[in-house]
């Protein structure tokens, strides 16, 4: 496409699917942006300016002569406001200054019913490309972080360092297997993508009807993933960012699957190291296997011997298998207490006391009041 006036501003005519720099008619009028300040239409004849400056400065009749709105589908334009801004004729050429700036990458169509020029109504939509810019989005963490997965891992967490574009993301998220080919359909592709509300961050299911044995997903298709085998995560470069830049780099993480786990976490394996009176230094808790990373950063707090949360930051470690605490102040000397939600679980989907892998069958109890379990240790 040809660049006009050395701004990049392009005009694409109602033709079908055509780019032009102008559109012309046999009265000679052509129609072009001028810059993103607005529009302009050049070429018109004597009579038609004659009769424009007939107009009063101000006049309605401007605007019906002139208008340009926001593109919008022919089924969506009855009622559609033009946006607002001035006309005025200047040495031949008819103007419009809108009142805002045109933005980059909004498509504008602009009407035309300029008297003497024919046809009677010329109409086009212009465009002011985005321009190109740097690829800065890239992937900044996947979790679970370990080189090694359970059979019937549940879910990634996938984190991006700016917000990506939403709404197609399954395309661009692959799992090769350890022939090198894309395992077919092994996440779970919701209509509703599950972005966290700052857009930094996208959880993707593997399909629970692959993970849990006995449903026909599983015996028809088999397992996504199987244990003695590895696994290749792919994130594609092809994925652009909010503003439609691809990313910097494709992603990628090469795992190795092990035995499927079946076992819900219990707190009376979890190992705790207190730290000293006076200092503050962080409550270390270690964990026999990797746990969930979003919900350890959320479900787990400690509190003192009155039953009140202690002020400080929670950091997940080593794999998702640690969580440390840090105070916002001193540790005073007492009893505490680590407290974990039962809804904790671990990167299998298993929580306290009910493991992920039950009847499907069974009715579900729904259950209003948080119900947790305690730890206690004391700071000396």
């Amino acid at each position: 496409m040809k660049h006009l006036l050395g701004a990049c501003l392009f005009v694409l005519a109602l033709s079908p699917g055509a780019f032009a720099q102008e559109k012309k008619e046999p009265s000679g009028a052509t129609i072009r942006l001028n810059g993103d300040k607005g529009v302009e239409v050049v070429g018109l004849s004597k009579e038609a300016l004659a009769a424009l400056a007939e107009l009063k400065p101000g006049s309605e009749e401007w605007a019906k002569i002139l208008a340009v709105y926001v593109d919008r589908p022919e089924k969506d334009r009855k009622g559609q406001p033009s946006l607002l801004g001035t006309h005025r004729l200047d040495k031949g050429t008819l103007r419009f200054e809108s009142r805002f700036p045109l933005a980059k990458g909004v498509k504008y169509r602009v009407v035309l019913n300029a008297p003497a020029v024919k046809p009677k109504t010329m109409e086009v939509v212009l465009l002011i490309p985005r321009p190109e810019r740097k690829s800065v989005a890239s992937v900044t963490q996947v979790y679970p972080t370990g080189t090694q997965m359970p059979e019937n891992l549940l879910r990634f967490y996938i984190y991006f360092n700016v917000v990506m574009g939403q709404g197609d993301s399954y395309r661009f998220i692959r799992l090769l297997g350890p022939d090198g080919r894309e395992v077919d359909t092994p996440f779970l592709e919701l209509d509703q993508e599950l972005w966290t509300p700052d857009g930094l961050r996208l959880t993707v299911f593997f399909d629970p009807g692959r993970i849990k044995r006995g449903l026909l997903p599983r015996k028809e298709a088999g397992p996504a993933l199987e244990e003695g085998k590895s696994y290749t995560l792919v994130i594609d470069r092809a994925w652009t960012d909010g503003e439609g830049a691809p990313m910097r780099e494709s992603w990628r993480r090469t795992f190795k699957v092990g035995p499927p786990d079946d076992t819900p976490p219990h707190e009376k394996t979890w190992k705790l190291t207190p730290p000293a009176a006076e200092s503050k230094t962080a409550l270390k808790v270690l964990f026999p296997k990797p746990m969930d990373h979003a919900l350890l950063g959320r479900l787990v707090w400690v509190e003192d011997a009155a039953g009140k949360r202690v002020a400080g930051k929670g950091t997940v470690e080593k794999g998702e298998t640690s969580w440390t605490f840090s105070p916002t102040g001193a540790w005073n000397k007492g009893a505490y207490r680590l407290v974990a939600d039962m809804r904790l679980e671990d990167v299998c989907g298993n929580n306290i006391r009910q493991p992920f892998e039950i009847d499907v069958f069974k009715p579900i109890q729904r259950k209003d009041k948080v119900e947790t379990v305690k730890v206690a240790f004391e700071v000396k």
